[in-house]
C-alpha cells in the first residue's frame, strides 16, 4: 500500500465518522434528555400555593361580602358586554339602511354609514321628490335629444354626428312652433 491509498482510506474513514456523527447528534440529544434529572420541586412553594388555592375556595364559598362583589362585578361585566353587542347591532342596522339609500344620502352630502335612520329616510323622500322633478324636466329637455341621438346612432355609427342631428331635430321641433306663432298673420 502506498501513501495515496492510505490517504484515500483515511478520507473515507473521516467521511464515515462525519456521517455517523451527523446521525448520532440526535441520538446523543435523546440520551442527554433521558438521563437528565427531573427538575427539583420546591415543596414549600407547592404547599403554600395549594393552601392559597384552598383559601380562595373557602372565601368564595363562605364570605357573603365577597360573593356579593363577585355577583355585582359579573352583572356589570354582562351588562357591558350586552351593551357592546347592542351598539354593534345598531351600527350594522344603520349601515344597511344607509347602503340601501346611498344615492339619496350622497346627494345631500352624507357619506357616513352611521347616519341616523330617520335622517336617511328623510333624505330618501327628498331625493325621490327631486328625482321626479328632474325626470319631468328631462322629459322635455335632454331626454328627447338622447332618445333621438340613440336612434340615429344606430344607423350612422358615429355618436357625435347622431347627437348633432338630434339637437338640430329637437331645436326644429321646439322652435318651429314658436317661429310660426311669431309670424304675423294677415
Amino acid at each position: 500500500m502506498d501513501e495515496k491509498d492510505l490517504d484515500q482510506m483515511q478520507a473515507e474513514l473521516d467521511k464515515k465518522k462525519m456521517e455517523v456523527q451527523a446521525v448520532n447528534i440526535f441520538e446523543k440529544r435523546k440520551q442527554e434528555i433521558a438521563t437528565q434529572e427531573p427538575p427539583k420541586v420546591d415543596e414549600k412553594n407547592e404547599l403554600i400555593e395549594g393552601m392559597f388555592k384552598d383559601g380562595i375556595k373557602y372565601q368564595v364559598a363562605n364570605n357573603k361580602e365577597l360573593q356579593d362583589k363577585v355577583l355585582d362585578t359579573a352583572k356589570t361585566y354582562t351588562e357591558t358586554k350586552m351593551q357592546v353587542i347592542q351598539t354593534n347591532v345598531d351600527t350594522e342596522h344603520k349601515e344597511a339602511v344607509f347602503n340601501n339609500k346611498k344615492d339619496a344620502c350622497e346627494s345631500y352630502g352624507f357619506n357616513e354609514k352611521t347616519t341616523p335612520i330617520w335622517a336617511t329616510k328623510f333624505m330618501a323622500i327628498g331625493y325621490s321628490i327631486m328625482l321626479a322633478i328632474w325626470l319631468f324636466i328631462g322629459s322635455f329637455t335632454f331626454m328627447p335629444v338622447i332618445f333621438v341621438a340613440k336612434k340615429i346612432s344606430v344607423g350612422l355609427k358615429k355618436t357625435w354626428i347622431a347627437v348633432l342631428f338630434a339637437i338640430l331635430i329637437y331645436l326644429g321641433v321646439v322652435l318651429l312652433p314658436l317661429l310660426i306663432a311669431l309670424i304675423p298673420h294677415s
